[in-house]
């Protein structure tokens, strides 16, 4: 059987800022249903324990050193979630904060010490608990750095533990990269040679994600299409060379989403469940959501929803560049999420010009989310780059027809509508290109028109929810990699 050590910084249920919390924490399922022995290694965030109580000590005072003179300690922790072994890296000094990454303020400024340490605790709790893997695999920029020191290890070991272990490294999102000054390498007492042009350096500074993508075997990210971007300069931010010459060793495998959670039949968050074949309750939600938020309601208006972090890698300041025309279209829309303060500040501006018509809600919620997914129309998701996207896939299964811009994985998953044709072969969303406000609102003026014949509406409406992207399909992909690494 296949021993696969899955290392990030988040997974649901236990931590989740995004969607790497989604992909980690149903993925794993996924391949233990096609016989492999999964592992997760994440933080010991203080919360996790709080809310947890069934997660018990196995290990503590294990000692780390991360540089010549500074010595941390780290105690393990596990717990069994359905049927996979979850272990948890608890160190007060770097995990017990309010949040994963950085205040509202900004990035915490010894991330590069929290995830040096993180990638050292995770090859010393392998050897700890004597769980050999096949593969490693790593998750994002946070953990690359493993890569870097697995390598090292295997240079200096002849014997090493991880000598049969081959390291796969997936990327999230290119945009953030895990960057730091320099003398990193000394903080963290990794090996000079390492910055170099062909390993850590990247304009006189070090790039960890740029190591989990030297030192891995293979490289995945989250969709075919963003796959071909990242070695783009458009999209590669500044790593597109570094990638191209990876290109054969580098894989879009699509994500899934996971239909035990996400599904109208059966979400007892919603108000009332619904399917394919009998759309009632999709109506009913429809009506819960808007007299919920809303003095007055209309059903026959098309409902807008969005979900999302209120940031211009999300398209959101294409959104109010055509507020002002959008809002004189007889519909309703809701936002919910948080982001950059200027986008929350100037929604909040239009949300009281147009209160009749425009919910804002500056928070997260999952039952909010829920209610918006399931009771509204069309969801709109215009980002600016999209590795995979989680939104419209989980809209396509409650009848909520994306519009979209066509980029990422959004070009993977959704298959344009422009005329009725369309419709009767199976296509369930609206597409852009060009990252303009013109072109969103063309396509969402589009979305509207086909809203407005009901016939049509209802056959795009069982389109989008007979779209199968379970993680199944991605399951096989992924095994198909590793098994080719062996």
């Amino acid at each position: 059987m296949l021993k696969v050590a899955v290392c990030s910084t988040e997974a649901v249920p236990f931590a989740k800022t995004g969607g790497l919390a989604d992909v980690v924490g149903a993925l794993p399922f996924s391949l233990k249903k096609i016989d492999m022995d999964i592992i997760i290694i994440m933080p010991g965030y203080n919360f996790i324990f709080s809310k947890y109580k069934n997660i018990k000590k196995i290990l503590d005072n294990i000692e780390i050193k991360i540089s010549e003179n500074y010595i941390e300690y780290f105690d393990i922790f596990k717990t069994n979630y359905n049927g996979i072994d979850f272990y948890f890296i608890k160190n007060d000094k770097f995990f017990n904060r309010e949040y994963l990454y950085g205040t509202p303020q900004g990035d915490y400024e010894d991330n590069n010490i929290r995830f040096g340490f993180l990638s050292k605790a995770i090859l010393a709790l392998l050897k700890n608990i004597k769980f050999k893997a096949d593969i490693l695999h790593l998750h994002d920029y946070h953990v690359a750095l493993t890569s870097v020191l697995i390598n090292d290890e295997k240079l200096k070991k002849t014997n090493s533990f991880f000598k049969d272990t081959h390291v796969v490294f997936t990327i999230h999102n290119m945009a953030y990269q895990g960057i730091y000054d320099a003398g990193t390498l000394d903080l963290l007492e990794i090996d000079k040679t390492y910055f170099n042009i062909d390993g850590l350096e990247f304009y006189g500074k070090i790039n960890f994600m740029k190591g989990g993508i030297v030192y891995s075997e293979k490289i995945t990210t989250v969709s075919p299409t963003y796959s071909k971007e990242i070695v783009t300069p458009e999209f590669g931010h500044g790593l597109d060379v570094i990638l191209k010459t990876r290109q054969k060793d580098l894989k879009g495998i699509i994500n899934g989403i996971d239909y035990d959670i996400w599904n109208p039949e059966n979400d007892k968050l919603i108000v009332h469940n619904f399917d394919i074949n009998e759309l009632h309750g999709k109506k009913v939600c429809k009506r819960s959501l808007l007299e919920n938020l809303f003095a007055e309601s209309d059903l026959s208006k098309p409902v807008l929803g969005m979900v999302s972090r209120l940031s211009e890698q999300k398209g959101i300041d294409l959104l109010i560049e055509i507020f002002d025309s959008l809002m004189k279209k007889d519909i309703y829309l809701i936002i919910l999420g948080t982001g950059d303060e200027k986008y929350m500040k100037l929604l909040g501006e239009l949300s009281k010009k147009y209160k009749q018509k425009f919910s804002l809600n500056l928070t997260f919620s999952d039952k909010t989310a829920r209610d918006i997914y399931s009771g509204a129309d069309i969801f709109l998701m215009p980002s600016q780059y999209e590795p995979c996207g989680l939104g419209q896939l989980i809209s396509l299964k409650y009848g909520t027809i994306p519009v979209v811009r066509n980029t990422g994985g959004l070009a993977d998953t959704i298959n344009d509508i422009n005329s009725d044709d369309d419709t009767r072969n199976g296509s369930q969303g609206f597409k852009f290109l060009a990252y303009n406000g013109e072109e969103l609102y063309k396509a969402i003026s589009r979305a509207i028109d086909f809203y407005n014949n009901k016939d049509l509406w209802k056959k795009i409406m069982q389109n989008a929810m007979s779209c199968d992207f379970s993680w199944d399909y991605s399951a096989k992909q992924y095994k198909e990699l590793f098994m080719s690494l062996l």
